[in-house]
């Protein structure tokens, strides 16, 4: 008899997905950049300062979906951040002013954006042990792929249909495509009656339940230091690539062109992941 598949490919696979779809939209946000500053003429610091909050409204938020996810699992959790994260691009396509902006993108986008990494993560750290680095990786690999196709994509829908079309179009796919990936989610291989990474009840003895409480980890001072070079790592990451394609075109190249680069960096990056994680 064939032995089927073990689920927790399937939470890889969907993890993926969420990564790919977030962080992708979040790269193709510099795609949008001088569209904004030439229909309303805002300064670019009022159009980053959008990407600002919502990298902000996205740690803070972190927090509290990482509570979440222990007391009510990642599917409904997921599920929410898939409505949070469409409905705010479906209302960027409605912009006429820059609370406007700050609302639909610092903070909707920004809650969508809570959750890709927090509960996707951890969700699988719970599905894996020996092969934990490697099925994180492939996770992560999703963002890389997410920032290859994502921003090209934005760009041809922009050139063809104008921001407000390619605003919805991308929002509607993301809602649809995330929500759809957060139905896979499952808390646990125990929640169905499965062992880490597809042991049988011999081979692999049951692994003991996390300790859901943060304090711990909270007085250790690597916890610190590994959350702060997070958040540095991650700010200094997007405040660059958002400006790749504003100042490309500044330059005379093309906007896909210029959204190439943001895609050539995502694509080189999926290299950089899977040999990391060897």
């Amino acid at each position: 008899m064939k032995t089927p598949l073990y689920y927790g490919y399937h939470i890889v696979a969907a993890s993926f997905l969420i990564q790919g779809v977030t962080i992708g939209g979040n790269f193709a946000y510099g795609v949008l950049f001088k569209e904004l500053e030439a229909e309303f003429g805002w300064s670019r610091a009022t159009i980053a300062g959008a990407s600002s909050a919502s990298l902000l409204v996205m740690g803070f938020m972190a927090v509290l979906a990482g509570r979440l996810n222990d007391r009510i699992g990642p599917r409904w959790l997921l599920t929410a951040s898939a409505l949070f994260y469409g409905l705010g691009y479906l209302l960027f396509a409605r912009l006429q002013a820059p609370w406007q902006l700050y609302v639909v993108y610092g903070l909707l986008v920004g809650i969508g954006l809570s959750t890709h990494d927090v509960v996707t993560l951890s969700t699988v750290a719970r599905w894996f042990t020996r092969r934990r680095g490697m099925a994180s990786a492939v996770v992560k690999v999703g963002t890389g792929c997410g920032q290859l196709l994502v921003p090209l994509a934005v760009a041809a829908l922009v050139a063809g249909f104008g921001w407000r079309t390619a605003c919805v179009a991308f929002g509607a796919t993301a809602l649809v495509l995330l929500a759809a990936a957060a139905q896979a989610m499952r808390p646990d291989p125990e929640s169905m009656g499965l062992r880490a990474d597809g042991a049988t009840a011999g081979s692999n003895p049951a692994q003991a339940k996390p300790d859901p409480h943060a304090g711990p980890a909270a007085r250790s001072p690597l916890f610190w230091i590994l959350c702060c070079s997070q958040a540095i790592v991650f700010t200094c990451l997007i405040t660059v690539t958002i400006h790749i394609v504003p100042h490309a075109t500044d330059l005379g190249a093309p906007r896909a062109v210029a959204a190439g680069v943001i895609s050539a960096i995502g694509g080189i990056s999926v290299l950089g992941r899977l040999a990391v994680a060897r």
